[in-house]
């Protein structure tokens, strides 16, 4: 009984490392390939779908120039211990405010944070732009990894779900 039970969590961890191997392989797709649905777009390149591991280690302005969207505003960001942690990044804003719930945006986490000060002086946190300073600023920062919004994508998956029942 415990031969086969081990056998069957050796199996099981085997299977699952090939899923995840197999799922940072998945190639980008251009925008193109999904009929102008924005939010499939980014489920596929930078959520789960498409693991976010496959950023690790590359650099912000790497990733930026494979966007296929300009990024438009910066919806918000988070900070720790004097450092600038993640910056998300906007492509489509819902309403008159940037909304971290509603807007389209990928999520950058940055392996070496800068200083937050330093990327305070360059913000301007009333009109939330992405300027060309701010670009400049993180370009060579390197990720640790990206994700888009998961709450628009979870909204549809609930939206998804509804509509089969």
């Amino acid at each position: 009984m415990k031969r086969t039970n081990l056998f069957l969590i050796a199996l099981f961890l085997l299977l699952s490392n090939g899923q995840l191997s197999a799922q940072e392989k998945l190639p980008y797709k251009s925008k193109d390939m999904f009929n102008a649905d924005t939010l499939q777009y980014l489920e596929y390149n930078y959520s789960v779908t498409r693991s976010a591991e496959y950023y690790k280690d590359k650099m912000v302005g790497d990733i930026l120039k494979e966007l296929e969207y300009p990024v438009l505003y910066i919806v918000e960001w988070s900070c720790g211990g004097g450092e600038l942690m993640s910056l998300s990044l906007g492509i489509r804003q819902k309403g008159k405010e940037p909304n971290p719930l509603e807007d389209y945006y990928i999520e950058v986490v940055f392996a070496n944070p800068p200083k937050f000060s330093d990327f305070k002086a360059l913000y301007d946190n009333k009109n939330h732009v992405f300027t060309s300073q701010i670009h400049d600023f993180i370009k060579d920062l390197k990720v640790s990894h990206v994700t888009s919004n998961p709450y628009i994508i979870m909204k549809r998956q609930n939206l998804e779900a509804k509509h089969a029942q």
